[in-house]
């Protein structure tokens, strides 16, 4: 198995393997890369004195910030982003998740171990 299966998985390996990516965490990395794309484009814009190129650069904006809607809605309506919870909420989500994922790692390093 190629580093580049380890990290993306294969198709006979389970959905949750903790070495694989899966939809969720696209998702997530995508719209993280989406934030700061909006972030980067509106910041040119206000720096740019090129009227033509500032049209291009408004209708790019305005382009990824549909995309993003986008993809956020879908990423709430999965359940993958909870967007309305309070702060204390998506605390206790988020170490959730890591416990679920140290336990998830345990499980694999004992798997691994009585494999050998």
């Amino acid at each position: 198995m190629s580093w580049i299966d380890n990290l993306l998985g294969t198709d006979s390996d389970d959905q949750n393997n903790s070495g694989s990516l899966n939809d969720k965490d696209i998702a997530l990395d995508m719209l993280i890369s989406s934030k700061m794309d909006i972030s980067s484009l509106a910041k040119t814009i206000t720096e740019t004195t090129n009227p033509q190129l500032r049209q291009l650069l408004s209708a790019q904006l305005t382009n990824c910030i549909n995309q993003h809607f986008r993809l956020s809605d879908m990423a709430i309506n999965k359940q993958w982003y909870n967007a309305y919870a309070n702060p204390q909420q998506q605390v206790q989500q988020d170490v959730k998740e890591l416990q679920n994922l140290s336990q998830q790692n345990q499980q694999d390093q004992q798997s691994n171990q009585s494999q050998q």
